[in-house]
């Protein structure tokens, strides 16, 4: 074999060679919780269900012992290709447990549901109470702030588009004593069907020039380690 093809032939081997070691983008992975808190009271994603799958709680009082911070009926969270929902049944939040002079209102709501389905989310709220006191919130625009009490206030229908392509929809996030308290109550999290993450950059590689001459070398930076 010719020097000229020879170099031919190592520029392409390592065109192939730097291809092969680019890494494998994994694709966006669904995910959904029903409740988690932090802050003064910690709770961790309960229940929590990422890729596929589904997981419910009932009857649950949130942290034990002594009197709950939170109580519901039921707690669910599940995870489709395409699409995640969480919800939460029978929520009551018992805000004078927490440790400060203002008074916080109590809240109390039949249903709590945040979907995701390809790529778009949606909220679902049913009979929310703020200290025995009802608000509509029938069809609210994402990320709408609704403040209850000095301290106090609700983002509901969050929704906040991921570095990685994904949509996280939130039904309420609720934020107490400044940034003290927060809780977030039914999240989905998903990406549109079919979405792909982009593909790596493949990198152009040494060309063989015209007649058969050897392709000039690409300078690459590195940065190698010496010992000894």
């Amino acid at each position: 074999m010719s020097p000229r093809k020879t170099s031919v032939l190592a520029g392409t081997t390592a065109a192939l060679l730097a291809l092969t070691a680019l890494p494998a983008t994994a694709a966006p992975v669904a995910s959904a919780y029903a409740i988690t808190a932090s802050g003064l009271t910690k709770i961790p994603r309960t229940p929590s269900v990422s890729g596929t799958g589904k997981e419910s709680l009932t009857s649950v009082g949130l942290p034990t012992p002594g009197p709950a911070l939170i109580t519901a009926k039921a707690l669910n969270a599940e995870v489709q290709p395409g699409q995640a929902r969480s919800g939460v049944a029978g929520l009551a939040l018992n805000l004078g447990l927490l440790p400060t002079t203002v008074a916080l209102p109590g809240l109390s709501a039949d249903a709590i549901e945040a979907e995701c389905r390809d790529g778009k989310g949606s909220a679902s709220i049913t009979r929310l109470k703020a200290g025995g006191k009802a608000l509509d919130l029938d069809q609210v625009p994402p990320n709408t702030t609704i403040p209850l009490a000095q301290l106090a206030e609700l983002v509901v229908n969050k929704q906040t588009k991921n570095a990685d392509g994904t949509l996280t929809v939130t039904a309420v996030s609720a934020r107490l004593l400044g940034s003290a308290q927060t809780l977030d109550i039914a999240s989905a999290t998903c990406a549109r069907s079919g979405a792909t993450p982009e593909p790596p950059t493949k990198p152009a590689g040494d060309k063989p020039q015209p007649g058969g001459k050897a392709p000039k070398p690409t300078p690459v930076s590195a940065h190698l380690d010496v010992t000894g």
